[in-house]
């Protein structure tokens, strides 16, 4: 696909000479900034670009209690638990599943959070200081 898109001389130049620093094209520069920067990837599952897509049909305010969000601390709980009877060796194979249902659930949580931040960037918001994003636990 092709576009053609009037830029700034400034933003040109950028991409003219880092263009001619990575023995790359202009276009392949711009195609890779894009890229690295968009807040979504063709490289996850479908399920769940799915559920990111619908976070940006969201307010900002339901945005930041997303990026807010925290694991259940009953949910936690179950899942140290579990962690500690696998590293011992005494997990039984119910509690592996759960321990990988646990998981997943975690991982999809961290990944909505990511999302939610990344929007609220892109829409101009100031992101609060790593140190100041509450961790789990």
């Amino acid at each position: 696909m092709s576009v053609t898109l009037p830029v700034p001389s400034s933003v040109y130049r950028i991409a003219q000479r880092t263009a001619e620093a990575t023995s790359r094209s202009i276009e392949k520069v711009i195609v890779d900034v894009l890229s690295a920067i968009s807040p979504l990837s063709d490289d996850l599952p479908p399920e769940s670009q799915v559920e990111l897509e619908a976070l940006a049909q969201l307010s900002d305010a339901v945005l930041w209690k997303t990026a807010q969000e925290t694991f259940p601390a009953g949910r936690r709980r179950q899942y140290d638990c579990l962690l500690e009877k696998n590293s011992a060796g005494t997990l039984k194979p119910a509690e592996r599943e759960h321990l990988k249902e646990l998981r997943l659930e975690s991982e999809r949580l961290m990944l909505r959070k990511a999302h939610a931040y990344a929007l609220l960037k892109w829409r101009g918001h100031t992101l609060p200081a790593l140190a100041k994003i509450p961790r789990p636990r």
